[in-house]
């Protein structure tokens, strides 16, 4: 091979290593644009990262602050609704002793109108037997064609005056010699659970003076 022709292929030769070097200058300088695209957008991440942050710490401060708003409104309606517990308890006591003897009278006259008999029992429990105590005993007392019918009037029946009726009756029983034929409480209001005490022991229980038959 001449001088002439081996240059001419270490020519040749170079314009190929050149050009595969310049092909991979070009993927080089594109990687580093995508790195630095890349870079920047890890920063507007970031950004939106330390932003979201910020919000979140706000929610969270909102979020404690509502709960301790409603934990006061919480703890307001709690007093409030004991306050009126205490107040219309008060009350309905007040107004049971003043009109439980008046609709006793009532259905008095009514009973004797239809032809029954009506008595007080009004004995002193020495003993306490009924309220574990020495204390007076009262009960109404109906006869209706020969049966014994014991009657409490009372402005709202729970699960105490409930029991405590039901001794009332048996009390009677063994101070009378009297079989008594029916139980009765006529009372406007009687929560379920005096209802189910009643129904275990035999009472009836008259929301209504109606009802009573």
């Amino acid at each position: 091979m001449t001088v002439a022709r081996l240059v001419d292929a270490l020519k040749a030769e170079f314009d190929v290593k050149r050009a595969d070097f310049d092909e991979l200058r070009g993927t080089v300088q594109e990687l580093a644009a995508a790195q630095a695209r890349t870079e920047i957008r890890l920063e507007e991440l970031a950004a939106a990262q330390a932003r979201t942050e910020v919000r979140l710490d706000r929610l969270t401060g909102a979020v404690e602050e509502l709960a301790q708003a409603q934990k006061r409104t919480q703890d307001e309606l709690t007093l409030f609704r004991r306050t009126f517990q205490s107040q219309v308890g008060g009350l309905g006591a007040r107004w049971g002793l003043q009109t439980e003897e008046a609709f006793r009278h009532g259905i008095r006259t009514i009973l004797n109108e239809v032809g029954c008999t009506t008595e007080r029992f009004l004995t002193w429990d020495a003993s306490g037997e009924v309220f574990d105590h020495p204390e007076q005993v009262a009960l109404d007392v109906v006869v209706q064609n020969g049966k014994v019918i014991v009657v409490e009037i009372k402005s709202a029946l729970d699960r105490a005056n409930t029991y405590l009726f039901n001794r009332k009756v048996a009390f009677y029983t063994r101070q009378t010699g009297h079989q008594v034929d029916r139980k009765v409480v006529v009372a406007p209001y009687a929560d379920e659970r005096a209802k189910e005490v009643a129904l275990r022991l035999g009472i009836e229980v008259c929301t209504d003076v109606a009802e009573f038959k």
